[in-house]
């Protein structure tokens, strides 16, 4: 890449993304019948409505101003007004989330990248608990040169439960470069679960006694379904809910991060947000980043999103409406007794296709025929599982039921066959 004109690290980012890129373009340009993508996690469940309400807003409060830069210096004040009202009503902040706290970018990742970027010299770390999402990988590395210290316990299936906090003190301790920080994604990528009150208080203790940052991504706080599999299941407890101080703690170094995408099935306004009470230096930082890069129709959909009177009817309704995907896509699971992590927080849910894979070859053997038969999912070696625990995947169920009926059909014909080794 050299020859190319580009850095260092513009050409090791290359490098190291070029080849899956190449094979996805490849992948588009084949003459093969579309395939369904499960592999992407989006919500399709509330399109219309999503559409319904951003498109009014569009029509109603764009004004003259929007065609300017944003009037605050963290974002638009209506978006960043109407943000912290809703942390304040769904959050459950142990402290009141004021606009003040809050800086906008486009989308939760770039707000992470803003903040390890500020957080970590290149080189250094952040711990991150396997399995995680995939994005990680690049997303650490692409602009903050920062390393994703990977975190096993010994268990996957024990990954949000107390024993998390051993495991994070032994990667710590044999970590061979300095460790700025704890990511925790709540509710969980992949397992789509939320992790008990108690593990993210010690895991905030844990961070204050290393004096690194503990970053909280919520990005699927409000994707939650009752689900009778997981009845004792802990709820949804933000890092906001914490009493991190009354815990002898310091709340400088606590940091949550959210967006629409997830919650509001709207990944493409690319709207998200950082919150951070009680570290002004960080605050101006991640502002500085980012406060001029959300579209004002972004901010204006969103802002319309966040204030609608309809806003506890579409939660509500999307709730129900991801119970029904989710029970279509398990009851083929269960029909093939193929094993699956419940889940009632996430519109994806982790499962094993491939039981008797006992190498990485052998579970992308699995995830290859399925996209031969036009679906796509997310193989489990890319979430840094277990080396014991081949053969799973992830796949998005919160799809148009005529379109996950499809996809459910296609995939009969290669897990329905007797070996799905």
């Amino acid at each position: 890449m050299a020859a190319a004109g580009l850095s260092k690290r513009g050409a090791a980012n290359v490098d190291a993304i070029l080849p899956s890129i190449s094979a996805a373009l490849l992948e588009r340009t084949k003459p093969t019948a579309p395939r369904i993508d499960l592999s992407t996690a989006e919500n399709w469940l509330m399109r219309n409505e999503i559409i319904e309400t951003t498109k009014d807003a569009i029509v109603q409060e764009l004004k003259p101003h929007h065609l300017s830069y944003p009037n605050e210096f963290a974002g638009d004040a209506d978006l960043i007004r109407a943000l912290a009202a809703f942390f304040n009503k769904y959050f459950h902040p142990h402290i009141p989330v004021e606009e003040a706290h809050i800086a906008t970018a486009p989308g939760a990742a770039t707000c992470l990248n803003t903040f390890l970027y500020n957080v970590c010299e290149p080189g250094e770390g952040i711990l991150v608990p396997a399995p995680f999402w995939n994005g990680f990988d690049w997303l650490f590395t692409a602009r903050s040169s920062a390393v994703p210290i990977i975190v096993h316990v010994e268990r996957a299936a024990d990954t949000l439960t107390p024993q998390l906090i051993p495991a994070l003190e032994k990667a710590y301790r044999e970590s061979s470069i300095p460790v700025r920080g704890l990511l925790l994604t709540n509710p969980h990528n992949p397992f789509g679960q939320c992790y008990p009150r108690t593990v993210i208080e010690d895991c905030i203790r844990f961070c204050n006694d290393k004096r690194i940052h503990y970053i909280s991504d919520e990005v699927y706080a409000l994707s939650t379904f009752e689900n009778p599999e997981l009845s004792d299941a802990p709820p949804f407890v933000s890092a906001l809910e914490i009493d991190v101080t009354g815990m002898g703690c310091d709340l400088s170094r606590v940091h949550t991060f959210w967006s629409t995408s997830k919650d509001f099935g709207s990944s493409g306004f690319r709207v998200g947000c950082s919150i951070t009470q009680a570290n002004e230096a960080m605050h101006v930082a991640l502002a500085l980043a980012s406060n001029t890069e959300t579209s004002s129709l972004s901010a204006v959909a969103s802002t319309a999103l966040l204030t609608s009177t309809r806003l506890p009817e579409l939660l509500q309704v999307n709730s129900e409406r991801m119970w029904e995907a989710y029970t279509l896509m398990t009851n083929f699971l269960k029909k093939h007794q193929i094993l699956y992590i419940p889940v009632n927080s996430a519109p994806f849910l982790f499962a094993r296709l491939a039981p008797y894979a006992e190498s990485w070859e052998q579970e992308k053997a699995m995830i290859d025929r399925l996209k031969q038969a036009g679906v796509v999912v997310s193989g489990g070696k890319a979430y840094h599982v277990n080396e014991d625990e081949k053969g799973w995947a992830r796949m998005t169920f919160a799809l148009e039921r005529t379109r996950l009926e499809e996809a459910i059909k296609r995939m009969e014909t290669v897990l329905g066959e007797k070996s799905v080794d």
